[in-house]
């Protein structure tokens, strides 16, 4: 069962790199096994936010109906307990301290801050389907952590990560990153259903 949410995750960035490839666009294998990284990432992500799919919709007789059972908040500060709001900061820390660390162009905070906006905010749409509460507060939480991961990679990436950089840092163009997230967050809601695998 948790193969084939790996395969639709890595599966785009593969499907990416192969036609790059064939365009005659070359990368490293170092730098290709750091994004297989930055997806298993985006994966355990999906696994505990637990995103809806198309299926669900499906299910629950359309996309009105679905919006109208919809658990939707858009006042910021409404989730009860600390613990939330650092839970949300700290799963997205790992994105902020990656997207640098991969990608030399990433090394601004605003771009971070837009992926990790935009990364947020797809899974608070496929949540949409399921009984989660697709939440504001999560999506400025979740930034926050990709804005404070950025911070780490400033303060010990460059100092502490930095071997191998040149092989690393060899990316297949300025929306790479963007690229991945992207395609895997519509393969996963697209492509998976996990009550086949019951």
């Amino acid at each position: 069962m948790m193969i084939i949410p790996i395969i639709l995750t890595l599966g785009p960035a593969m499907i990416f790199q192969f036609v790059q490839y064939l365009w005659g666009r070359r990368t490293t294998v170092f730098h290709c096994i750091w994004t297989y990284i930055m997806m298993l990432y985006v994966r355990l992500v999906f696994w505990v936010t637990g995103i809806g799919s198309v299926w669900e919709i499906v299910e629950k007789g359309g996309l009105a109906s679905t919006l109208g059972q919809a658990h939707i908040n858009l006042i910021p500060f409404q989730s009860s307990g600390l613990f939330t709001y650092c839970m949300n900061a700290i799963m997205f820390m790992p994105l902020g301290f990656l997207l640098p660390y991969i990608w030399k162009n990433y090394r601004n905070p605003l771009k971070t801050a837009f992926v990790g906006v935009l990364f947020s905010a797809l899974i608070e749409a496929a949540q949409l389907p399921t009984a989660r509460l697709a939440d504001i507060d999560d999506i400025m939480m979740n930034t926050l952590g990709a804005v404070l991961g950025y911070a780490v990679w400033r303060v010990i990436g460059a100092h502490f990560f930095n071997r191998r950089e040149e092989q690393r840092t060899i990316s297949l163009g300025s929306s790479e990153p963007v690229i991945y997230i992207v395609s895997a967050c519509i393969g996963m809601f697209l492509l998976y259903d996990w009550k086949w695998f019951i």
